[in-house]
């Protein structure tokens, strides 16, 4: 199984908590930000026909015109065939930015499925954390996602944020079990550095998320959906298939300013910069990289491990690598951190919200 991830880093405006790469009021660069993709696109003509799944995110891939939006169909199908055949095929959107004819136009492409931000429920915790939108642009977006024949949405939602209180995150929970999402994630809001949150002192609230982050869980299984990861819970049948293959340690590629691919054993990012991707897709240039490693040994097997374990389901290890951690795999055991199931190794669903302590041991 292989995945393409596309990257589009325009955003209308910039949320006060993103570290993501994404750029605000640069819509004028678009038309030739899909020159650029078409160009890396080219490059791959020996990998075409060979992706599982697709899936655009950003930044905001909603803020393209319904023009740009089918040019950017037409380029990424000279890389993966009609979408229609693969597995399965993601577009993100933001509630604001999506209308009812970009809906259409997304589904008639062949998109199986949408991911649409949401992050709260509240007006005022949106209008807090910088969202361009508010709930009512999201309730019109999902019903056009419906309208148009999606019938797997994954919605995001932040727990923790400031002003925040456990009946908001429970009311938000209770907003999608209504709209009968097919798939739910959420994330505790963490405080980068470089983001206009940190600039402004805002401070994290992790009790208090943590608190939010076991009662959405309870609700949304009582709702019907599962929990399969650490933060993803979804209806039968509508797992994300091109996360699974990254917790699965498997191959993708990325296309666009900051994308990741991991292709032969090398993992590597393209420049955040965006109008350096440009200016090197227009020379035909090689696209500048962020970084570029290739994991093996030891370190290759300590992130199977910590990748299988975000999933509840756990990870089954083969004797040899079990043997090579078997002191920091025994340490987990006794901590309570980690059970067994099994042939499976996995975190205990208790003790899922503070993962990181056991993802620690395998660092």
């Amino acid at each position: 199984m292989r995945g393409l991830y596309v990257h589009l880093p325009f955003c209308r405006s910039k949320c006060g908590y993103c570290d993501f790469a994404s750029e605000a009021g640069k819509e004028a660069l678009i038309p030739g930000y899909l020159d650029a993709l078409a160009s890396e696109a080219a490059r791959y003509d020996a990998l075409a026909g060979s992706f599982s799944t697709l899936y655009v995110g950003g930044g905001t891939p909603s803020l393209l015109t319904a023009q740009q939006l089918d040019r950017l169909c037409g380029i990424l199908e000279t890389v993966t065939g009609p979408f229609s055949a693969l597995a399965e095929s993601t577009f993100e959107a933001n509630p604001e930015s999506l209308d009812a004819q970009k809906a259409r136009l997304l589904r008639e492409a062949g998109f199986s499925r949408a991911s649409l931000g949401l992050q709260a429920a509240q007006d005022r915790l949106l209008a807090a954390l910088g969202r361009p939108g508010r709930y009512a642009d999201f309730a019109r977006a999902f019903a056009a996602l419906r309208e148009a024949g999606f019938d797997n949405i994954n919605t995001d939602l932040m727990c923790g944020l400031p002003g925040q209180s456990e009946a908001d995150f429970s009311d938000s929970i209770k907003a999608l079990l209504e709209l009968k999402a097919e798939h739910v994630s959420f994330y505790a809001l963490e405080v980068h550095e470089g983001t206009p949150f940190h600039a402004a002192g805002v401070q994290e609230a992790p009790d208090a998320a943590a608190a939010m982050y076991e009662n959405a869980a309870a609700a949304l299984k009582a709702g019907g959906l599962e929990r399969y990861e650490i933060s993803n819970f979804a209806r039968p049948g509508r797992r994300s298939l091109h996360n699974l293959n990254y917790w699965e340690q498997g191959e993708y590629l990325g296309l666009g300013a900051a994308a990741a691919s991991y292709l032969d054993g090398e993992r590597r990012a393209n420049t955040p910069d965006t109008e350096a991707y440009l200016a090197a897709a227009a020379a035909g240039a090689e696209i500048p990289r962020q970084y570029s490693e290739r994991l093996e040994g030891r370190a290759l097997r300590a992130e199977k491990i910590m990748l299988g374990l975000r999933k509840t389901a756990g990870i089954v290890l083969s004797d040899d690598i079990f043997i090579e951690f078997r002191e920091e795999i025994s340490r987990l055991l006794a901590a309570g951190l980690l059970e067994k199931a099994g042939p499976a190794l996995r975190i205990k669903e208790s003790r899922l919200y503070v993962s990181n302590a056991v993802f620690r041991e395998f660092v």
